[in-house]
């Protein structure tokens, strides 16, 4: 009779602790690594969509003359910028030029306001030239309205000579009387 109930004590105990625990166990291991992997697939998703030194995302460069992947791999190369941060690092401070000097200030102050944030050459100049079509396009506007003037200008002076013409012919004739100029106004 005790080892009826010592047996069926050690299967209760096996399938409670060492099946029951071990799985929640088990479980709770294989639910982090699951939540590590998905992490990591988070940040590699980030590192191919944003850029890791100004934070752009990708879709910003569509229908730009630089691709996001040119823009990464030359205009912010995260490894130039390591590069540059050892150069500092380990040059002397005597020998520094004036950007050299700036960043190693900076980087003493902890301050990363030297990194272009939000920023990228290629689509500066990209507003640049969307800048430069609506100047371009005020220009011809404005030359436009300049023609415009200058012609209405010549149209106006000539309408004044025929005008001019037409009251001597009057005058001629004896219709007006002499030419009044009206001088009250100037002299007042």
């Amino acid at each position: 009779p005790l080892f009826a109930a010592r047996v069926v004590y050690d299967l209760l105990f096996f399938f409670i602790v060492i099946i029951i625990v071990l799985n929640l166990i088990f479980g709770v291991i294989i639910d982090t690594f699951a939540d590590l992997r998905s992490e990591k697939q988070r940040k590699e998703e980030i590192l191919k969509t944003t850029c890791f030194i100004c934070g752009l995302e990708r879709d910003k460069f569509d229908n730009k003359t630089v691709s996001f992947e040119e823009h990464i791999t030359s205009e912010h190369n995260m490894w130039h910028y390591l590069y540059f941060l050892v150069l500092v690092r380990v040059k002397d401070p005597t020998e520094y030029t004036g950007p050299e000097s700036y960043v190693a200030q900076m980087i003493k102050e902890k301050n990363l306001d030297w990194f272009p944030r939000m920023r990228a050459m290629s689509l500066v100049s990209s507003e640049g030239d969307g800048e430069q079509n609506e100047i371009r396009l005020l220009q011809e506007k404005l030359d436009s309205t300049v023609t415009l003037v200058s012609l209405l200008s010549s149209q106006l002076a000539e309408l004044k000579e025929q005008m001019t013409e037409q009251r001597k012919n009057k005058q001629r004739m004896g219709f007006l009387g002499p030419p009044q100029i009206n001088h009250q106004l100037s002299t007042h």
